[in-house]
């Protein structure tokens, strides 16, 4: 059976990818030149990923499922967790991550509204 302990660990594991994410946009938005049109939109992706990690910081402060929802809030958080996994994913170069910053902040927001309404 699940426990409220393989929720934090696997909200966790999403906020280091988030967390890994956001490095790479910067760094991404470090190698540009200072007059690159792309600066700006990195920048409004990091500010989106980094809005979603504080979501999911939030949710673990107001934490409190009990047993009877931890088993279905686990399954549905980690088909959740496996969709940020893919959109992630996909953030390789300046483009894609632009391309890709709704899917992954959506996939975001989908874990933590999991985690926000226990499952």
């Amino acid at each position: 059976m699940a426990t409220e302990k393989d929720i934090t660990d696997q909200r966790d594991r999403d906020v280091e990818l988030l967390d890994d994410k956001i490095s790479e946009a910067i760094m991404k938005k470090n190698g540009l030149a200072i007059s690159d049109p792309q600066r700006l939109n990195l920048s409004t992706a990091i500010s989106e990923l980094m809005d979603s990690r504080t979501d999911l910081h939030i949710q673990e402060l107001r934490a409190g499922l009990d047993s009877a929802q931890l088993a279905a809030a686990l399954a549905k958080i980690t088909k959740a967790s496996e969709d940020l996994k893919t959109e992630a994913a996909k953030m390789k170069t300046v483009t894609s991550f632009l391309k890709n910053t709704n899917a992954v902040t959506g996939a975001a927001t989908k874990v933590t509204n999991i985690v926000r309404n226990g499952g």
